[in-house]
């Protein structure tokens, strides 16, 4: 079963088949901006997630890394470990970065990390594009191709606080979301998804409360007490411990005391679950009552449907306490899209001031239900779970999870989106357009916005051949159009964006701006290649 998780020298065959070559050359701009080498100092989190193929003799395996890397502001590597964690369980030992590693920044903040490990007792390395947004976070793509083995994915890192690494750090209420699949491996294993908040001080986790969609299965309901361990030899250097959460256990890594990685920690060469996600500490700001929920909210989830097929959700909404208003949705399930402009009857049934936990809902022109639980993380937004429901008790019709943030700065126009941005974008794309036939396709780029024209360079991974080769410096073009509305699609107009990617045929999405520095988008037409794909621009500072 196929989710999608929030993330070049390419054969002929498979990049015509996957990208519908026959689009023009687009040369790479030169790069220009005011990064370098010196914009990476310290030690950050990274995490992704994506697909697996080692000696790429049989399927890619859905796989999530989560870790911590010291870089020296040089291009050196000094140090640093990270998790991995498979579909089906299989956890490796704690893998330790040797100093010989390396990275490299070009002006417009792209660039490379790479990793020298030793894995199975064999020397080897793994390899990232990146794009940074600032000097404290950015964009990552997994590019590794070598004779071990190829992966692909999705994620970002965030500059930690060495001087919050400490167990003691974790205090106060945290809303998480962890995605990935469930460790059965007899009759699954299940996508899941588990969103919730859980309070935290000297390394016990003492209350919570979570909703849990397990292969559909819905459960909601408190948390039995968990903890919160330091790693004896990686704490102090990469704030890495190990936590026990709701009888799951996870390593993490502290990025301070407001955020939190989690990925999940099972034996070596065993089975268990695969999920991995943050911890954000919950502000003291969130609304106090259902009637203080005011302000248009912009949300994206990703997941799966019943039958295994990738989907997206992607819209936005007004919320007036309890009422909902000015609703657009767009949805691609298996690569088929549906555009909703009629959507009625939107309520919020219920909020708890405590926990940040309420519920909303709304319905199409047919009287279909589509139903969220929501977690606030602050009164700017926080995380999503789709639970629309089947004609079954407890049952939801998909599993998905992402973000739900307020929107703000519209009206939104050529003024206000300008500048540079990171592009990711993250999901499934067909082989030879068979939508029975998917895989991983993972698309990482820094675009100038300039009158709503797009201009820059991209690096893109498909999963979608035995050749697994990443195709980098892609020249990419585009178009933002904004449809006669103010951008921010309260007025029933959406936000649209043209991707071209040299030699290959233009890509559509539906965008859905949050403020000028984010927009979250999907694609939108699949009358090329086939694919279920969801991202973000995220503004360069």
């Amino acid at each position: 079963m196929k989710r999608l998780l929030v993330t070049f020298s390419v054969v002929a065959a498979l990049w015509s088949a996957s990208c519908s070559s026959g689009g023009p050359a687009i040369q790479p701009p030169p790069p220009a901006g005011k990064f370098d080498v010196t914009n990476l100092k310290g030690t950050y989190a990274f995490t992704t997630s994506g697909e697996v193929c080692a000696g790429c003799q049989v399927a890619a395996t859905p796989m999530a890394r989560a870790g911590s890397f010291v870089a020296d502001g040089k291009g050196g590597i000094t140090g640093g470990v990270y998790d991995v964690v498979i579909q089906g369980g299989a956890t490796s030992a704690v893998i330790s970065i040797n100093s010989n590693s390396s990275y490299t920044v070009n002006a417009d903040g792209r660039g490379t990390l790479t990793l020298n490990v030793t894995s199975n007792g064999a020397p080897t390395s793994i390899n990232f594009g990146i794009v940074l947004t600032s000097n404290s976070d950015g964009l990552i793509i997994d590019e590794t191709n070598n004779v071990t083995q190829a992966s692909t994915g999705s994620g970002n890192f965030v500059l930690q606080s060495t001087a919050a690494f400490q167990v003691s750090t974790i205090s106060g209420s945290y809303v998480f979301d962890f995605t990935g699949f469930d460790g059965n491996v007899v009759n699954g294993p299940f996508p899941e998804s588990l969103v919730g908040q859980f309070a935290a001080a000297n390394g016990v986790i003492t209350t919570g409360f979570e909703d849990a969609n397990d292969g559909l299965g819905l459960a909601s309901g408190s948390m039995a007490p968990g903890s919160l361990t330091a790693d004896p030899v990686n704490m102090s250097t990469s704030g890495r411990g190990t936590a026990v959460i709701e009888g799951q256990s996870y390593a993490f890594y502290i990025v301070d005391s407001t955020r939190v990685r989690f990925i999940s920690s099972n034996s070596v060469n065993g089975s268990g679950p695969m999920l991995a996600g943050d911890a954000v500490q919950q502000q003291a700001n969130i609304p106090l009552n259902l009637a203080a929920i005011n302000g248009s909210f912009a949300f994206l989830v990703g997941g799966s449907d019943s039958a295994g097929n990738g989907l997206t959700r992607v819209g936005r909404l007004t919320a007036t306490g309890s009422a909902l208003s000015k609703m657009l949705m767009d949805v691609n399930d298996g690569a088929n899209e549906f555009k909703f402009d009629n959507l009625s009857n939107g309520t919020i049934s219920s909020y708890d001031p405590t926990t940040g936990r309420g519920q909303f809902s709304f319905q199409d022109s047919n009287a279909q239900i589509y139903a969220f639980v929501f977690y606030l993380s602050s009164q700017n937004g926080g995380v999503i779970q789709d639970v629309s429901p089947s004609n079954i008790a407890n049952q939801a019709r998909v599993v998905a999870d992402g973000s739900i943030n307020l929107q703000s700065g519209s009206p939104f126009t050529s003024s206000n989106i300008a500048g540079t941005y990171a592009m990711n974008w993250s999901g499934l794309v067909t082989a030879g357009g068979n939508i029975s036939s998917t895989d991983e396709e993972d698309l990482l780029g820094q675009t100038t916005i300039s009158n709503l024209s797009l201009s820059g360079t991209s690096d893109m991974f498909q999963f979608t051949s035995p050749t697994l080769t990443p195709k980098l410096d892609i020249g990419t073009a585009g178009s933002i159009t904004l449809n006669g509305g103010d951008g921010a699609s309260d007025d029933t107009k959406r936000v649209d964006m043209n991707v071209n990617l040299s030699g290959s045929a233009p890509i559509d999405m539906v965008v859905y701006v949050v403020n000028s520095k984010l927009a979250f988008f999907a694609n939108r037409d699949n009358s090329g290649t086939p694919r279920i794909v969801a991202g973000i621009l995220k503004l360069q500072q």
